[in-house]
């Protein structure tokens, strides 16, 4: 039986990045109203094109050739490719899966994963749907907490859950897990959706509650500096209108899979319709806020 060469992946050019999320499925068991992975102009139509075999190899080539040494693991649901996921994440030196919790939560020892839960019972379940709350609630206290693996809580704040912040805080405090972070909703152009906020001041109010709940729950592992430069006033020097200033965009290399069932990269992490004057990804201005650092050219 011949055996055909497996596709090779898009070339992207030599460029090195640090770090990549690829998105391992575009199948997912729910459908967050914030989430920007269904979005229009993002490639999410196809659904499981490239087979284990095939995503294996091509991480493999992209590793070696980008000299990527950190991958999130994401979709969709990451974990309705559990095995694969398992795979690949030998491949690299430290992995992270982003999960809805809901098949619950894989066992990694020494890497990280990161648990979507976007406020108490009845804020969540708005935006993802009833009864999740509970099922994630429930996969989090069946996981062995002395397993090596380190587990997050990640509420991504919206215009409609950010009065629920503190409840959310208190509500999960005594959990078995690592720590609670915090990101906000990334718009896109024209924004729609009842979620972001048209003016960012009133985004402010969010940050220094986030700030001053910090210093009662030490759980939050959310990085004052990266919240000072999220302020309305200087956001945009960590961003530019059109990502131009974006850390992020220059570090991580974004993999979606595209029509062909190869991977496509998209114009940054969080799709190809954002709205970059509005950012909230956390992970944008806690790279600009590291980058700014004394010592961080050394």
């Amino acid at each position: 039986m011949t055996t055909l060469p497996l596709a090779a992946p898009t070339d992207f050019g030599d460029r090195c990045f640090k770090s990549a999320l690829v998105l391992v499925t575009n199948a997912c068991n729910l459908r967050c109203r914030h989430c920007f992975v269904y979005r229009e102009e993002t490639p999410n139509r196809p659904r499981d094109k490239m087979d284990d075999a095939t995503v294996l190899y091509q991480l493999r080539v992209l590793r070696d050739r980008h000299g990527i040494r950190s991958m999130l693991f994401m979709g969709g649901e990451p974990m309705i490719r559990r095995d694969l996921v398992l795979k690949a994440m030998q491949l690299f030196e430290q992995s992270q899966i982003v999960t809805n919790g809901t098949y619950g939560i894989p066992s990694v020892p020494g890497h990280l994963v990161t648990v979507s839960l976007d406020g108490p019972p009845a804020a969540n379940d708005a935006l993802r749907g009833e009864g999740v709350f509970d099922k994630v609630k429930k996969s989090v206290h069946a996981r062995d907490p002395e397993d090596g693996t380190t587990v997050m809580l990640q509420m991504t704040i919206t215009r409609n859950n950010a009065a629920t912040v503190r409840e959310f805080v208190e509500t999960v405090t005594d959990w078995p897990v690592d720590g609670i972070a915090f990101t906000f909703y990334v718009p896109r152009r024209e924004d729609d959706s009842g979620l972001d906020w048209r003016d960012l001041q009133q985004r402010d109010r969010v940050l220094d509650e986030i700030v001053t709940l910090k210093k009662t729950y030490p759980q939050i592992t959310t990085n004052p500096g990266a919240l000072q430069r999220m302020r309305s006033d200087v956001a945009i020097d960590s961003t530019g209108r059109h990502g131009e200033n974006c850390v992020l965009k220059e570090d991580m290399l974004p993999l979606y899979i595209g029509e062909q069932g190869c991977f496509e990269r998209t114009y940054c992490c969080y799709g190809n319709d954002v709205d970059c004057s509005r950012c909230g990804a956390y992970a944008v201005f806690n790279s600009a806020y590291h980058r700014s650092l004394p010592d961080a050219a050394a």
